[in-house]
C-alpha cells in the first residue's frame, strides 16, 4: 500500500501541467484532477507540484490506525517531503510556495487482499473478453459503458502539513550560517562603536573647551568615559553574540509553529462530529466508513468548484456557484470535515457539513492563498444500501437504452434523460 502512495506523489508532479493521467488514486480524485486541468488551461495557467523525499521513510510509513467495514480497509500512510507548488502563466511565476511537509494519505484496499485487475471478464454486450481494469473505462471492442466498483488499492485522499522537524544537516547548516554572520557583524561593530563614541566625546570636549573654558583634565575624563563605554559594549556583546545569533535563528521556526498551531486549533474540534454522523447512518443500515465518505465528499466538492458548469456533473443538484469561485485554481483539503446536522425525510438523508480548505485563486495575473470553509449540503436515498462486492454490469439509459458513462455525465447524450445518482450515491445539494 505504501508504494501506491509514493507512486501517487510521483504522478502528481506533472498531472496538472501535462496530459499524464493519475492511476494510483480513486476515480473521484481522477475526475476532479481532469476538471481542474481544464480550468487551468482555460485560464492559460500552468500548475506544477513537486514532492521530493527528504530521506525519511522513502517508501512511506504505515501508521497503526486503520478503519474497516465489511469489505474494505483504510490505512494512513505518511512521508516527509520537500514540497513545491508553482503557478505560472507564459513561464512567468505568479505564485510559488515551498516548504518541508509531512504528506498524509488515506489508502483504501480490499479487506481480504483480492486482486482482480488482470482477471478476464466477458463483455455482457458483445461477448469479447477483456481485463476487468479495461472494462472500468468501457469495453475496448464495442464501447459499452459499465457500472463498476473501484479497483483497489488506491489513494482516496491526501493532505499536507507543515513539518518543522529537520535532519541534522538541514538544521545546523542554516542555523550556523546565520549565527556566524550575526556574530561577525556584532564583533565588527565593536571597533566601529569605539571610534564613533570616542569621536563624539572628543567633539563634545572641543565644544566645551571652546565655549565653556573647561579644564583639560576634565576633557580627558570625558574622553576616557567615552572609551569606557565602547570597551563595555565590546565586553558585553563579544561573548553572548553567538548565543544571541543562535536564538534569533530559531525565531522564524517558532513563529511559523505558532501560526500553524493557531490555524489548526479549530480543526481538532471537528472530529467529535464524525461519530455522530456514523451512528446516524448505521440506523438506516448504511455500510459506512467515515474516511471513505469524507474523501468522496471532498473530491466531489473540488470537482464542482473547478467545473465551469457544475450542473453537468451527475452528483451535483445545487444552484450555480458564486462567480468568484471561477477564479479558484487549486483547492487544498486541510484534513477536516465538520458534520453539523443530519436529518432523514421520506427516506432521503440530508447532511450539512463544513469542509476546511485552503484555496489558491488567480484573477488578472494576481494570485493569492486564503483559508476557506465550504458549507456543503448532501443527500442520499437510505433505502439503497451500499454494494460491497465488486461487480461489472452494463449501464443503459432507462429511457432510450443508450450506454454512456453515468459516473461523469448526468444526462444521456442520446435523449438528454437525467440519471438520478442519489438512488445509489451521495449528491451535492448546495455549496456555499
Amino acid at each position: 500500500m505504501g508504494n501506491i502512495m509514493m507512486k501517487f506523489l510521483e504522478e502528481m508532479g506533472d498531472a496538472l501541467s501535462t496530459d499524464r493521467k493519475l492511476t494510483s488514486c480513486d476515480r473521484d480524485m481522477q475526475l476532479f484532477n481532469e476538471i481542474q486541468k481544464k480550468r487551468l488551461r482555460s485560464k492559460g495557467l500552468e500548475l506544477d507540484y513537486d514532492f521530493m523525499g527528504r530521506g525519511f521513510h522513502e517508501e512511506g510509513q504505515e501508521h497503526a490506525n486503520e478503519w474497516k467495514d465489511g469489505h474494505y480497509v483504510a490505512k494512513i500512510w505518511s512521508a516527509s517531503s520537500y514540497y513545491t507548488r508553482i503557478l505560472k502563466r507564459n513561464n512567468k511565476v505568479l505564485k510559488k510556495h515551498k516548504q518541508t511537509v509531512s504528506v498524509w494519505a488515506m489508502v483504501l484496499d480490499y479487506l481480504n487482499g483480492e486482486r482482480i485487475d488482470d482477471d478476464i471478464c466477458v463483455c455482457p454486450n458483445c461477448g469479447n473478453p477483456a481485463k476487468v481494469s479495461e472494462l472500468t473505462e468501457g469495453c475496448p471492442y464495442c464501447g459499452t459503458m459499465f457500472k463498476t466498483e473501484e479497483l483497489y488499492p488506491k489513494v482516496i485522499n491526501y493532505n499536507i502539513v507543515y513539518d518543522p522537524s529537520r535532519k541534522p544537516k538541514e538544521f545546523w547548516k542554516p542555523t550556523l550560517i546565520f549565527t556566524g554572520i550575526f556574530t561577525a557583524c556584532i564583533w565588527l561593530s565593536i571597533p566601529v562603536v569605539a571610534i564613533v563614541v570616542t569621536a563624539i566625546m572628543v567633539l563634545v570636549c572641543v565644544l566645551l573647551g571652546t565655549i565653556g573654558n573647561v579644564p583639560v583634565e576634565n576633557m580627558m575624563n570625558i574622553v576616557k568615559g567615552g572609551l569606557g563605554i565602547a570597551v563595555g559594549y565590546g565586553a558585553f556583546v563579544f561573548f553572548p553574540a553567538p548565543f544571541i545569533g543562535y536564538v534569533l535563528a530559531l525565531i522564524p521556526t517558532l513563529v511559523r509553529l505558532g501560526r500553524e498551531g493557531a490555524r489548526s486549533a479549530a480543526l481538532l474540534a471537528t472530529f467529535n462530529s464524525h461519530k455522530m454522523f456514523e451512528e446516524e447512518m448505521k440506523k438506516y443500515g448504511q455500510e459506512y466508513m467515515d474516511n471513505h465518505f469524507m474523501s468522496q465528499t471532498v473530491s466531489k466538492v473540488k470537482a464542482a468548484i473547478y467545473s465551469e458548469n457544475p450542473d453537468d456533473l451527475p452528483f451535483y443538484e445545487g444552484a450555480p456557484l458564486p462567480q468568484e469561485t471561477k477564479d479558484i485554481v487549486d483547492v487544498f483539503f486541510r484534513g477536516a470535515v465538520d458534520y453539523k446536522k443530519v436529518e432523514v425525510v421520506d427516506n432521503i438523508a440530508h447532511v450539512d457539513l463544513d469542509v476546511y480548505t485552503e484555496v489558491l485563486s488567480e484573477n488578472k495575473g494576481k494570485a493569492k492563498n486564503q483559508d476557506r470553509i465550504f458549507h456543503v449540503r448532501m443527500k442520499k436515498n437510505v433505502n439503497n444500501r451500499t454494494a460491497l462486492d465488486f461487480s461489472v454490469s452494463k449501464f443503459m439509459c432507462p429511457t432510450c437504452g443508450k450506454s454512456f458513462d453515468a459516473y461523469k455525465n448526468k444526462r444521456c447524450p442520446s435523449c438528454n434523460n437525467v440519471y438520478k445518482v442519489e438512488d445509489a450515491d451521495w449528491v451535492i445539494e448546495s455549496i456555499k
